[in-house]
């Protein structure tokens, strides 16, 4: 009956939308100019439209992760154009333009917070699961920026940057109180409070705390009557919890955040020992940033800031079944950093704006330890610092010609020194079409973990890992095709060199992180919007990818094809409906195994408040109880990781 039910849902809302949309007569002229007019600043570090930025861009509303029910970051860039998704069940990865190792922590990708850095400095990583655990509702709109990003923000920036952009208290506006329950015994509760004050005070402050016992998980691997017949049971939990706040008066910002996860780990990992529920990790994040704006006149701007980060993380590994260790071992990490940075706008003409900026960043600590309890296998501690300097030229050649210039130089005290150009020119052919020709170049530097690992008898240090780096060149046509329709097409090709990848040393039988010669991509990109009256809106993409590594081998973990549509619209006066559907053809995997090719969707129900201070929403993901694995990393025996089922949220609100 269930399953009877979701498909009736499903079939409705995605063949009943196209009838109600395009045979209705409009009342109502409502066009796409509120969207495509959004002010974004993170493609050039300053406002401008979308049709202006320097990048493809995708911006993702309030209103988008209301009417689609998204509760992370992961959920927001599974639906987006050529961004795909893997859980091995401990973290959430990102992949996008077909790239994607297993187990990189997304150091590939740049996240921040209103322009703050979140990525830490041991593995890299960019959390997008509960890790983060912002409260949805506090998030005003997401800026993706595709392509090279090291040219104006350095290390990471390679596939994409990411800045989640917070609503102000003047959004938020009163109290809100939350709270949600679902499957595999999901209840997370969350606060805000935003306010602005008569004299410019502006404080907003949001808490989120989460449990999800998870689901108990069959493993086909491990399928023997002394491991539990395959079945890893209580295992998939989750606990996170967060605090978020900003207070801005005048010029000045201060920002703050303090998060937290604990996840459970069914998949056993590390040859770690199977159904046993002390494999778990823990990551713990504070950041603290200070801001100082100052318009010294109309064409010259100062931006200060000053920031501290900390970054922790811990985990047990239970190897009492291994009669050589018989026994719980342990990791953890510690990192420290401060910085300050120093950014310059000045406009020198009425078509000419020049950003230039320095940055300092000194990373107190870095450390990383394994230990059992006679034993340390390996502890450091790994200290730098990083000077930068940038500079960025955007000058109107035309009124339809414009030429974007830019360059970063990075310092490292332990690494060679890197510069990353940008160039970007772009063109309006006709009033409602803009054309980009962009040309980036990016890198990452080895992370303390890949570059210092090293455990006897498993895996050895590599102190000669080089940087990675990468070189992109794209066009991009945007294309207004009527009032309501919105259209993209994008061709790239992308070659990297020095791909810090895991590899497996025959002479030795270690593991180790080592330089891959280069890797080539090409690839297409299609989208379009639609937005009507009464909130009726839509988007559809497909997205193809060929990434090869330097003998023209498939690179793992790389779908050639992805195509996503969503819809949402007003059911009645206070009811939105909201369906997305993703498929994804097959994947290689670390074994040179294929995952089946998959389709997957999700449908919300969200209502407008009732009496005045109540809302409520219904997310069903994974409609049909599809079936699907995604590949693993080289620490895990499956060839690919079971994913969750349906899933139902139930979401109440209350709004004062």
């Amino acid at each position: 009956m269930t399953n009877f039910l979701s498909m009736i849902c499903c079939i409705s809302f995605f063949y009943l939308f196209p009838i109600k949309v395009f045979c209705q007569q409009l009342e109502k002229d409502v066009s796409l100019d509120a969207l495509l007019n959004i002010k974004i600043s993170t493609a050039a570090r300053y406002e401008q439209s979308v049709s202006e930025a320097p990048a493809s861009v995708t911006i993702i509303t309030s209103d988008d992760i209301e009417k689609y029910g998204y509760r992370t970051l992961g959920d927001v860039l599974s639906g987006v154009k050529g961004f795909y998704i893997s859980n091995d069940r401990n973290y959430i990865y990102a992949g996008t333009r077909g790239f994607s190792r297993p187990t990189d922590y997304n150091n590939r990708i740049l996240l921040q917070i209103n322009g703050h850095d979140m990525n830490e400095n041991i593995f890299g990583s960019a959390t997008i699961d509960n890790s983060l655990s912002l409260k949805p509702e506090i998030i005003d709109k997401i800026e993706i920026i595709r392509g090279p990003g090291s040219a104006l923000y350095g290390n990471n920036a390679m596939f994409a940057v990411i800045n989640i952009i917070t609503k102000n208290g003047n959004l938020v506006n009163g109290l809100e109180i939350s709270t949600e329950v679902g499957s595999f015994d999901r209840l997370r509760n969350s606060a805000m409070y935003g306010k602005r004050y008569n004299n410019g005070f502006d404080i907003v402050i949001s808490g989120l705390w989460g449990n999800i016992d998870g689901e108990d998980l069959y493993f086909e691997e491990f399928d023997d009557p002394a491991t539990n017949s395959g079945i890893a049971e209580n295992l998939d939990t989750d606990k996170h919890h967060s605090l978020f706040t900003t207070l801005s008066y005048k010029d000045f910002t201060v920002q703050g955040i303090v998060t937290s996860l604990e996840k459970g780990i069914p998949t056993a990992p590390w040859e770690t020992d199977f159904n046993n529920n002390s494999m778990k990790t823990e990551d713990n994040q504070t950041h603290i940033e200070i801001k100082y704006n100052y318009e010294v006149s109309e064409s010259k701007a100062f931006n200060i800031k000053g920031y501290y980060n900390h970054y922790d993380f811990g985990s047990t590994y239970p190897f009492n079944n291994n009669p050589e260790l018989a026994a719980d071992y342990f990791d953890s990490s510690d990192g420290n950093w401060v910085g300050s940075e120093l950014q310059f706008r000045w406009d020198t003409s009425p078509n000419n704006r020049i950003i230039t900026g320095i940055e300092y960043q000194d990373h107190l600590r870095a450390d990383y330890k394994y230990w059992g309890e006679d034993v340390i296998w390996f502890k450091g501690d790994f200290p730098y610092s990083v000077l930068s300097m940038y500079v960025q030229d955007s000058y109107q050649i035309r009124e339809n010609l414009s030429l974007t210039l830019g360059v970063r130089r990075d310092d490292y005290s332990n690494e060679s020194d890197t510069t990353t150009p940008r160039a970007a020119l772009i063109y309006n052919p006709f009033k409602t079409s803009t054309v980009k020709a962009l040309y980036g170049e990016a890198f990452r530097v080895p992370n303390t973990y890949e570059k210092n690992y090293n455990e006897e008898d498993y895996w050895k240090a590599n102190l000669f890992l080089k940087s990675e780096n990468i070189r992109t060149i794209e066009l991009i046509w945007e294309q207004r095709l009527k009032k309501e329709m919105y259209g993209i097409i994008s061709l790239y090709r992308y070659r990297m060199h020095n791909l810090i990848d895991t590899m497996y040393g025959e002479t030795d039988e270690l593991f180790y992180y080592g330089n891959l010669d280069k890797v080539t991509a090409n690839g297409l990109e299609l989208g379009f919007h639609i937005k009507l009256r009464n909130d009726l809106s839509g988007y559809f993409s497909y997205s193809f990818q060929k990434v090869e590594d330097n003998q023209n081998n498939r690179l793992s973990n790389s779908p050639g094809h992805l195509i996503k549509c969503g819809a949402s619209y007003p059911l009645l006066n206070w009811l939105y409906a909201g369906g997305e559907m993703y498929f994804e053809t097959e994947r290689k995997t670390v074994y040179d195994t294929t995952t089946d090719s998959y389709f997957l969707s999700n449908f919300n129900l969200s209502t407008e408040p009732i009496l005045k201070h109540f809302t409520f929403s219904l997310l069903a993901k994974n409609i049909f109880d599809t079936e699907y694995k995604l590949p693993g990393g080289f620490e895990h025996i499956q060839h690919g990781i079971i994913q969750s089922g349906r899933q139902l949220i139930l979401k109440a609100d209350y709004h004062h």
